[in-house]
């Protein structure tokens, strides 16, 4: 088998599952139906309730204040303050006026001394600044050349210094940077740089302190007469009290206005919650298909079912030998009167039947004895009736043998006679032939049916088994193709169940049947020494099997099926 990646792997185990989870149409209806129900209730009374909501809300909303009066009063105290400010503003002119400009008293040598100082501090601003933003030697060369610079004691020494150094450091050339020798000369120019920058800071102070004693004396000022000013603060003083309160009142009519409003606002979307009744009715069904799905989804996922042929052979390593679909309706077997009224569960031209048949016919050397089982007993009674059915089709003598005397399936399905069976053989109240009733197949054909009997047996005995297994071996030599229908719990009895065959057929049902149940019955059906030929999986409807009347004569419908025989 080949073996898929993970991903490939996930995606095909989650689309087995929700496909197992469509069919789950009872989760599906219930769950879907109450929520469909649910939600509908949902879409009526909650608009209800939002409209008495809404009516509610309205009705507690107060009334809106009226601010004309508190705007009124805040325009006046605000007229007043200006009023008393301009006041204050006229008297205050009255009592210090404009102080008139000083008059530069200076002599044309001091004149000429305070602008040749600020034109050298210009200057020496400039350079200063040059040298701390662009810290090479050039900046540091133009400060020391500067006049004002150059001057003062141990100036030049310095520049002759960062010369020196310049010329040894372009002797290194544009490959320099990375030698340590370069490395130092540039450090040493800087420390000569930042000497030159400190004796020039030094001089631009001293010129600081040089301009600063050159300043005119300061202009006399003028006192006039006193003016009062106490009514303008106290008028001013009055409205501002009022303008404070207005504006006080008036945030607190904003608030209220607020809280109004998103009150209101609330009511009207109270109001309009609903919705048209189709799409109430639409809106519900979407959710009923939406959370009825997941459920039946969750349910799959917690107890995962058999989802197709590729699956049951990967958990069981067993072979699928054939899937039983819905039966196709041919018209042309609905003219004749034996097909109209033959038995519905039975299928004598399906392709899936005949197959398994040929199969079990192919194995080997024949199977002589072959054990249908599983836990659905109409499904087990269907699937055994049919590969029977098959076998007689072929003109091949057939016997079909019912196990399971609780439910009866196989007289059910034939509508023959449940008693005798094989429990009255068991206990010895009937014999082989009297037991063994015939059903018609198709038009002609005949085949032998050993019903199970409504005695319900205990568990017989090693001596009863071996000698209905010894029956049984007789059997053999009569018959081409013996077929057991028999329940999964009945043949893992081992060696107390009377099957006298290791041949088995393992049916199981499609978004039914648990994957775990399925691998554990065939380990355990495999810890018998059963041999395991297949795997039979029922993608359809269970099978209705309709139970027989008591009333009815038995062997009526088989006599009556010989009539039409002879009929025709």
């Amino acid at each position: 088998m080949t073996k898929r990646p993970f991903g490939a792997t996930s995606y095909w185990w989650m689309a087995a599952r929700s496909r197992n989870a469509s069919r789950r149409f009872a989760v599906m209806g219930i769950v879907g139906g109450l929520v469909f129900i649910a939600a509908l209730m949902a879409f009526v009374l909650v608009p209800r309730q939002a409209t008495r909501a809404a009516v509610n809300v309205t009705a507690r909303l107060e009334e809106r204040p009226d601010s004309t009066r508190i705007v009124a009063l805040r325009d006046r105290a605000a007229a007043g303050i200006s009023a008393a400010d301009s006041g204050l503003a006229t008297a205050r002119r009255t009592i210090a006026p404009p102080a008139a400009a000083a008059a530069d008293t200076f002599s044309p040598q001091a004149v000429a001394q305070r602008q040749a100082l600020s034109v050298q501090l210009a200057t020496l601003n400039r350079l200063i600044d040059r040298a701390e933003n662009a810290p090479l030697p050039s900046s540091y060369r133009a400060l020391a050349t500067a006049p004002e610079v150059l001057s003062e004691p141990g100036v030049q020494p310095l520049l002759d210094s960062l010369s020196d150094i310049e010329k040894e450091r372009d002797a290194f050339g544009p490959v320099g940077g990375v030698d340590p020798v370069y490395v130092a000369l540039t450090s040493r120019a800087t420390a000569i740089g930042r000497s030159i920058q400190a004796i020039a800071e030094a001089k631009r102070t001293s010129v600081r302190s040089q301009l600063a004693l050159l300043r005119p004396p300061p202009a006399a000022v003028s006192i006039q007469a006193n003016v009062d000013t106490t009514r303008y603060l106290a008028d001013r003083l009055a409205s501002q009290r009022v303008y404070t309160g207005a504006i006080q009142s008036l945030a607190q009519i904003r608030a209220t206005d607020a809280r109004i409003d998103r009150e209101s606002s609330r009511a009207r979307d109270l109001a309009n919650v609903g919705a048209p009744p189709l799409a109430m009715l639409a809106a519900a069904l979407v959710l009923a298909l939406s959370l009825g799905f997941a459920a039946s989804f969750i349910y799959e996922l917690r107890r995962p079912t058999i989802a197709d042929p590729r699956e049951a052979e990967q958990v069981t390593g067993v072979r699928v030998l054939s899937v039983i679909e819905p039966k196709a309706v041919m018209a042309e077997r609905s003219r004749r009167q034996a097909d109209v009224s033959g038995l519905p569960l039975i299928d004598v031209v399906s392709e899936s039947y005949r197959r398994l048949y040929l199969h079990l016919a192919a194995t080997e050397a024949n199977v002589p004895i072959v054990t249908v089982v599983g836990d659905d007993a109409a499904i087990v009674a269907t699937v055994a009736s049919n590969i029977a059915a098959a076998a007689a089709y072929e003109a091949r003598s057939t016997l079909l043998v019912d196990v399971d005397s609780v439910t009866s399936t196989i007289a059910n399905v034939f509508r023959i006679r449940p008693h005798p069976g094989l429990s009255d053989i068991i206990s010895e109240r009937a014999d082989w032939p009297e037991a063994i009733t015939q059903a018609v197949i198709g038009r002609d054909r005949m085949l032998d049916v050993l019903p199970s009997g409504t005695t319900r047996n205990p568990t017989p005995s090693p001596e009863v088994v071996e000698r209905i297994r010894g029956d049984f071996a007789r059997m053999e030599r009569r018959y081409d193709l013996i077929v057991i229908a028999a329940p999964t719990a009945y043949i893992l009895h081992g060696k107390a169940s009377i099957i006298p065959g290791p041949d088995v057929v393992l049916c199981a049902r499609v978004a039914h049947t648990r994957i775990v149940q399925l691998r554990s019955t065939v380990e355990r059906l495999r810890m018998l020494d059963l041999r395991i030929h297949g795997l039979v999986l029922w993608d359809d409807d269970a099978p209705v099997i309709e139970a027989q009347d008591e009333s009815e004569p038995p062997g009526r419908n088989n006599i009556r099926d010989r009539d039409l025989v002879a009929a025709r």
